[in-house]
């Protein structure tokens, strides 16, 4: 497991959420590039839903041991409740999208159809909002407003004052 340094009160703050089950839909993680958020929200989202599942874990903290079943489903990306949200490869040319356009956050939204299918919520992880294009954006915002029955969005944000 990756050590992330300084999110010690972040991490303090999900944990008492999902232990008090009082969690909101949507998380907002926010700071300068390359600190650390997005490793955070996916742990996080993996912690979430190996809760959610049949077999939650047993070990306290946002560690998962690699080894249990959700864990070794995200990391072969084929967890059907979990979807990241990012900028794309320009298939053109090899380098990374400007921004996350419209359509990705359409695609998303086709997830939200039916139920969980490994435990009782989703999680999004948007990775960066910054990085979404104006439509995408709007497309998200309907989303956030009214969210869809056991989803959370985990949003990575490195300029919050622009969102």
């Amino acid at each position: 497991m990756t050590q992330i340094l300084g999110h010690d009160t972040q991490a303090a703050a999900l944990q008492f959420a999902l232990k008090g089950g009082r969690l909101h839909h949507a998380w907002l993680l926010h700071g300068p590039r390359g600190i650390g958020k997005a490793t955070l929200a996916h742990r996080f989202a993996a912690r979430l839903l190996a809760e959610a599942s049949a077999n939650p874990p047993t070990s306290a903290g946002l560690d998962l041991d690699q080894e249990h079943p959700t864990a070794r489903l995200i990391a072969a990306g084929s967890h059907p409740d979990f979807a990241v949200l990012e900028r794309l490869e320009n298939e053109k040319t090899g380098s990374t999208a400007r921004s996350i356009t419209v359509d990705q956050v359409r695609a998303m939204k086709t997830r939200f159809i039916g139920t969980p299918s490994q435990g009782d919520r989703r999680v999004i992880v948007i990775d960066a909002v910054d990085d979404m294009e104006r439509g995408a954006s709007n497309a998200l915002l309907k989303s956030l407003e009214e969210p869809p029955a056991s989803t959370i969005f985990l949003l990575v944000s490195h300029a919050p004052g622009q969102l």
